[in-house]
């Protein structure tokens, strides 16, 4: 028998905008209200407990914090160059010749190859799974699950 712990916060949400490029497709920068649901599948602990609530919290909610009101960008894009000045971010976009200015503190860059739904829950659930607390034995999985729009979203699935 095995429980499926989730948690769906009105504070597990953020604003934020994105461009996405890939091979064949270009989105203009745009922007989303993201939310952010964790789901941990496992057995009871010895205080029975699959896991601590607020472990979840202490991980996510700060992630959230800090990509709320920004532009988001993908480190990894090979479709996109970005510099970084001491108080701008360049983004160039190449093969459409365009470019944007920003304010570096309006700006997070993400260790992620594209500003998407299933990099952003790949994300999450890599965050999560660096702790500790998230690899005892009595976890199945980790399920985080991001929604760029109700009902519009991914769910990126670790099995442990």
């Amino acid at each position: 028998m095995s429980y499926d712990l989730f948690l769906s916060r009105e504070y597990f949400i953020f604003s934020c905008s994105h461009i996405v490029i890939g091979e064949s497709f270009f989105e203009k920068l745009h922007g989303h209200n993201y939310t952010v649901q964790v789901n941990i599948v496992g057995q009871q602990s010895k205080d029975n407990m699959v896991v601590n609530f607020y472990d979840i919290k202490r991980i996510v909610q700060p992630v959230v914090d800090s990509l709320d009101h920004h532009l988001i960008l993908p480190r990894y894009n090979k479709h996109l160059e970005i510099i970084e000045t001491d108080k701008q971010v360049i983004i160039k976009v190449p093969r459409l010749d365009k470019e944007y200015e920003i304010p570096k503190e309006d700006v997070k860059i993400l260790p992620i190859e594209n500003t998407t739904v299933e990099e952003l829950s790949r994300y999450f659930t890599e965050l999560l799974i660096k702790e500790k607390k998230f690899n005892e034995k009595n976890i199945k999985s980790l399920k985080v699950s991001v929604c760029e729009d109700d009902g519009q979203g991914v769910t990126y699935i670790w099995e442990f």
